[in-house]
C-alpha cells in the first residue's frame, strides 16, 4: 500500500474540489492506503509535505484541476522533481484554460482527465510528457449520499448549477477584444452550436482562415477563442435549459440565477449551498438535472452522483451514455427545449419508472464505473508509469538488446 497525499485548496467555489477529493480519499482509505489531505492554505502544508520525503519511495500526491501541481522551491525548481514524489492531477477542466498547467513536462507529473475528450486534446495539441490519462469521476460509494427510499423523497428535482449570463459575457468581451477577433469569436461560436468540444478545434480553425488568421490548436492566441467559446456555449445552454425548467418543480441550486422570475411558479432558486450540503441533500430528491461541458465521451460528475445518491439524472445524452446508460435514454434530453421538457415530464408522469430505470443503471455500471475504480486506476498509473518506477522501462526495449543487431563480419 502506499502513503498518498491529497492536495487541496480551501478556498474553491462552494468548497467543490475540497468535497470531491474527500470522497476520493476516503476510497482510498478503503482500499488500504494511508492517506493525508493536505490544504494548500494551511500554515503546515509546508512542513506536512517536507515530512513526506523520508517515505518518497511509497509516496504519491493526487491533486484536483492542477491544484498543487506547479509547486516550486526556492531556486525555481518543480517541487515533485526536487523531492521525488510523483503526482497525478486529476483535471475537469478543458487544457484551453490555464494550458501552461496541462502542458507540464516532468517525468514526476501524470496529466489525468475526467472526461476523455480532454485528454485526447492534451495528447493532439499540447502533448504533455507524451501521453495523459483519461478516468472517469465515476460513481462514489452509495453511503457517501444517505439516500432516502423512493416513496420519503420530496417529489423535487434539483439544478446545481451557476447561471452564467451570456449577454454579460458577450458585453465584457466586445469592449475587450479586438474587433478581428470578437468577429471571429461569433462566427465560431454560431458554427459550434450543438456540436461537443471534439469538434472545436476544426471550427476555430477554419473559421479564423475566413477572417484571414490562421491559428494552431494549443497555441495561446487559439486558446483565447476557445476558451471564451466554451464558456459561452455553456453558459447559452444553461440559460435555455433553466427556462424551461423554471416551470417545473425544480430547485435552482447556485450563484447567478438571481434575474430568474419564479414567482407564482413551481421552481425555487435556493442560491448557492457548500458542496457537502448539496451531496448530503441529494438523496432527498426525485431527480437531478445536469449538463454535460460539451462532452462526448463521459458524463458530467453530478449524473454519476445521482446515481450514487439513487436520484434520477436527467441530462443531455451523448455518444457515453447512449452507449452505457440506455435505460436512462427516456429521461434524457438533446438540443431543443421542447426535448427538455419531455425528459422532465417523462420523470415527474412516472416516478417509479424513473427510479427504476436508475436503480437498474446504477447495477450495470457499479463497480465498473465506481470511483473507488477509477482511484485504483489513478494509483497503478501514478505507482508505475510516473516518477522512478517509470524510468525503468525507458526508453522502451521491445526485445532484449543486441537482438537486432547485425551479425558483425569475421
Amino acid at each position: 500500500m502506499s502513503v498518498i497525499c491529497v492536495l487541496y485548496s480551501s478556498n474553491t467555489t462552494y468548497d467543490s474540489l475540497r468535497g470531491i477529493l474527500a470522497m476520493a480519499a476516503a476510497e482510498l482509505d478503503r482500499l488500504g492506503h494511508e492517506v493525508k489531505m493536505l490544504d494548500l492554505l494551511a500554515p503546515d502544508f509546508s512542513a506536512r509535505l517536507n515530512a513526506l520525503l523520508p517515505r518518497r519511495a511509497e509516496t504519491m500526491a493526487l491533486g484536483f484541476s492542477g491544484i498543487g501541481l506547479d509547486i516550486h522551491t526556492k531556486d525555481g525548481r518543480l517541487f515533485w522533481d526536487v523531492a521525488q514524489i510523483p503526482v497525478f492531477t486529476w483535471f475537469c477542466d478543458h487544457p484551453c484554460y490555464f494550458a501552461r498547467r496541462h502542458g507540464l513536462e516532468s517525468r514526476y507529473t501524470a496529466h489525468g482527465y475526467v472526461f476523455p475528450d480532454h485528454a485526447a486534446f492534451n495528447r493532439d495539441h499540447l502533448g504533455a510528457n507524451g501521453a495523459v490519462f483519461a478516468t472517469h469521476m465515476g460513481i462514489p460509494d452509495p453511503g457517501f449520499f444517505g439516500s432516502l427510499p423512493p416513496e420519503k423523497r420530496n417529489g423535487r428535482l434539483i439544478f446545481a448549477k451557476s447561471g452564467w449570463n451570456p449577454v454579460a459575457l458577450e458585453r465584457g468581451w466586445r469592449k475587450t477584444m479586438p474587433p478581428k477577433l470578437f468577429a471571429l469569436l461569433f462566427d465560431a461560436i454560431a458554427e459550434a452550436r450543438g456540436k461537443t468540444c471534439g469538434a472545436f478545434p476544426k471550427i476555430i480553425v477554419d473559421v479564423a482562415e475566413q477572417h484571414l488568421v490562421y491559428l494552431k490548436p494549443g497555441g495561446e492566441l487559439f486558446n483565447v477563442i476557445l476558451t471564451r467559446l466554451d464558456n459561452y456555449t455553456r453558459g447559452m445552454r444553461t440559460r435555455e435549459v433553466g427556462a424551461v425548467l423554471a416551470d417545473y418543480p425544480v430547485d435552482f441550486v447556485g450563484g447567478g440565477w438571481s434575474d430568474l422570475d419564479v414567482s407564482g411558479r413551481p421552481a425555487r432558486v435556493l442560491g448557492a449551498m457548500t458542496f457537502d450540503a448539496m451531496r448530503e441533500g441529494l438523496g432527498s430528491y426525485l431527480a437531478a438535472v445536469s449538463l454535460n461541458p460539451n462532452i462526448d465521451l463521459s458524463v458530467h460528475d453530478r449524473v454519476f452522483f445521482a446515481l450514487g445518491a439513487g436520484t434520477v439524472p436527467v441530462f443531455d445524452a451523448n455518444r457515453f451514455s447512449a452507449a452505457e446508460m440506455p435505460h436512462l435514454a427516456r429521461f434524457s434530453f438533446g438540443q431543443n427545449t421542447t426535448c427538455i421538457a419531455s425528459a422532465v415530464e417523462a420523470v415527474l408522469a412516472d416516478p417509479s419508472a424513473a427510479q427504476a430505470a436508475a436503480a437498474t443503471t446504477l447495477r450495470e455500471l457499479y463497480p465498473r464505473f465506481s470511483m473507488q475504480r477509477s482511484v485504483q486506476d489513478i494509483h497503478e498509473i501514478t505507482m508505475s508509469i510516473a516518477g522512478a518506477a517509470g524510468a525503468s522501462f525507458l526508453p522502451a526495449e521491445p526485445v532484449p538488446a543486441g537482438v537486432w543487431t547485425p551479425k558483425q563480419a569475421a
